[in-house]
């Protein structure tokens, strides 16, 4: 799948994939972006647990690889799961952490293609930190696991409808545990709706910048009958 390489207003890329005609990414930040949304709002709701992240939406592997940084001062210990219908290949991944100085600094090369590499085998990228990267079509997902926190980071409701239905978020909100997390860069109305009808308390949370809000949404430890 064709991509180009985009510089973004906080310094970082992201990568415009030319096919559905969209940036994985924020252009008015990448890495600011992601850290708002999925770590801010999602990941440093956790320290010093066990927990199993899922992520609808792989893509680039910027926001795993954020995680695996953040976590090394949360201490979490952490399966992470990512699922993902079209791999971005080596060629492609290097050159976008090249050019995203928040990662190259952090994360040295060998580490770095671990985000990349091995699709649809389970990795330990330290004694905290496992990942699995999955290829597959979300409509064909089946979760196997309960989860602490769910990255939604598909492409918009626009560009992949098939990704937002009710149907779909159910089987993903099913396996969540109570109390867990969901967290998009979505606010779409519809979606709100539909994820209180699966049993979230949803929140309409400030964005970054480029974007008024987002969402994180809480499952309620009993689902109310009215």
């Amino acid at each position: 799948m064709n991509t180009e390489i985009i510089s973004t207003g906080d310094g970082s890329c992201t990568l415009r994939n030319e096919y559905f005609g969209e940036t994985y990414h924020s252009i008015n930040g990448a890495v600011a972006e992601s850290i708002h949304i999925f770590i801010n709002l999602g990941l440093r709701s956790f320290c010093n647990r066990c927990i199993n992240i899922l992520e609808i939406g792989y893509g680039t592997g910027l926001n795993s690889m954020l995680t695996y940084i953040e976590n090394q001062s949360l201490g979490n210990t952490i399966f992470y799961h990512g699922i993902e219908k079209f791999p971005i290949c080596k060629e492609t991944f290097l050159p976008f952490i090249t050019h995203t100085p928040d990662i190259a600094a952090r994360l040295d090369t060998d580490i770095a293609l671990k985000f990349c590499e091995n699709w649809n085998s389970e990795i330990e990228l330290s004694s905290t930190f496992r990942l699995l990267k999955q290829n597959i079509d979300f409509e064909n997902f089946v979760p196997d696991r309960k989860y602490d926190l769910i990255y939604f980071d598909a492409f918009s409701p626009e560009t992949q409808p098939e990704m937002w239905t009710k149907e779909n978020l159910q089987k993903i909100i099913d396996s969540l545990v109570p109390d867990g997390i969901f967290v998009t860069y979505c606010c779409k109305g519809i979606l709100k709706q539909n994820l209180r009808d699966l049993g979230m308390t949803v929140k309409r949370m400030p964005g970054p910048k480029g974007k008024r809000h987002v969402i994180r949404a809480e499952k309620m430890q009993y689902k109310s009958s009215s």
